[in-house]
């Protein structure tokens, strides 16, 4: 529990109390849930200590009201859990908002999960000699859960990584030229969801859930889509 109070803390303690909504609370609630696969009894206690917080900011008058009132653990949560599908305009939508944000930096990553529905492991751990920007082409390496697939990319995406293409190393880092993690992605996202540029709720998950959805949608095969998920 002291930990994701520390997680927390890393992800939201830079921003105005005032930015903090439901959304954004309830997708870090989740992501803390996917991360550390824990059960809906300890998500609830966290909320419930999280609850207690923002009661003291009421109680001070610094907020009038909690962004988790509107955020419930009553019945355990099913073990398939649907996720959200956004359609393609959404999707432009959202990439146009991140282009506008984030330009050379987050945008470029997220269009890479948007292109080829990869996990959230696959695009942070991502290195140069993964990348043929001659051949326009991302190679995502295979694992004891995932088959080794090579995928396209578009000329716009090519571009973007051209400018910051580097011998080898992450393609991927941060403004401390870090290589990303799953958290330090999430906080990322989080950031630019606290700027209210895009104000649809989404996360990665449904990302490659819509990928998969508007594939087939489009004609594809579930055989062709297997593959390109690395199944």
């Amino acid at each position: 529990m002291r930990l994701h109070l520390v997680d927390f803390i890393d992800t939201f303690g830079h921003l105005q109390i005032h930015d903090l909504s439901s959304d954004i609370l309830k997708n870090w609630l989740e992501m803390i849930q996917q991360e550390n696969k824990i059960a809906d009894a300890t998500l609830k206690s966290l909320k419930c200590t999280l609850d207690r917080l923002f009661k003291f900011l009421i109680d001070k008058e610094i907020i009038s009201e909690s962004p988790l009132s509107e955020i419930y653990y009553q019945k355990p949560s099913e073990k398939h859990i649907e996720r959200n599908y956004i359609p393609a305009q959404d999707l432009e939508n959202l990439q146009n908002a991140l282009n506008r944000y984030s330009p050379g930096y987050l945008y470029p990553i997220i269009k890479l999960f948007i292109e080829t529905g990869a996990k959230v492991t696959e695009v942070v751990d991502l290195k140069w000699n993964q990348v043929n920007l001659v051949e326009k082409t991302v190679t995502f390496l295979g694992t004891d859960k995932s088959q080794e697939r090579t995928l396209p990319i578009s000329d716009e995406l090519s571009s973007l990584l051209m400018r910051t293409q580097k011998e080898a190393g992450h393609v991927f880092k941060t403004y401390h030229r870090e290589p990303f993690t799953r958290r330090k992605l999430s906080r990322a996202i989080n950031e630019f969801k606290a700027r209210g540029i895009y104000r649809k709720n989404w996360n990665l998950l449904d990302l490659r859930h819509s990928f998969a959805t508007n594939f087939l949608s489009n004609g594809g095969s579930l055989r062709e889509l297997q593959i390109l998920l690395g199944h």
